[in-house]
């Protein structure tokens, strides 16, 4: 069976985490189904779990829309997030990272989980989070 190299959803926020979870099951099924190793798909996962959280908190703030593009080849995993918020991230500014803090550890997460992790804001609204993971074997994060 052919399998299609390349899956978009857009998902609406409504404040309950059903329609995330599904996402999440969805992608982790796309991935096994194109023969993608568990422990990729499991980092790959958690780095989409990551970047969703952040576009509900930040960039639909409970309700709105995240429109989610993956893209599959057996070199690699692109993966892009887009919402719909006017939040800003928080470009430019260097952080930190505190080791005693509960929050502000997603994008460090991402980084490890992945091979590239990029941010944009939009000035019209919304931000858009782009994550690639190479499939060569190579550890991300180094």
């Amino acid at each position: 069976m052919a399998h299609s190299s390349s899956l978009h959803r857009s998902l609406r926020m409504d404040g309950t985490p059903e329609p995330v979870r599904a996402l999440r099951n969805m992608l982790a099924s796309f991935l096994r189904d194109r023969g993608v190793a568990e422990d990729v798909v499991r980092s790959v996962v958690l780095a989409f779990s990551e970047a969703l959280d952040n576009a509900m908190e930040h960039g639909t703030v409970g309700t709105g829309e995240v429109r989610v593009r993956l893209r599959y080849t057996p070199k690699f995993i692109l993966l892009s997030l887009l919402d719909t918020g006017s939040d800003k991230a928080p470009l430019g500014r260097p952080m930190t990272p505190d080791n005693e803090a509960e929050r502000g550890r997603g994008f460090q997460l991402m980084n490890k989980m992945m091979h590239y992790v990029r941010v944009r804001s939009y000035p019209q609204g919304g931000t858009r989070v782009s994550m690639l993971r190479k499939l060569d074997g190579s550890s991300p994060g180094g």
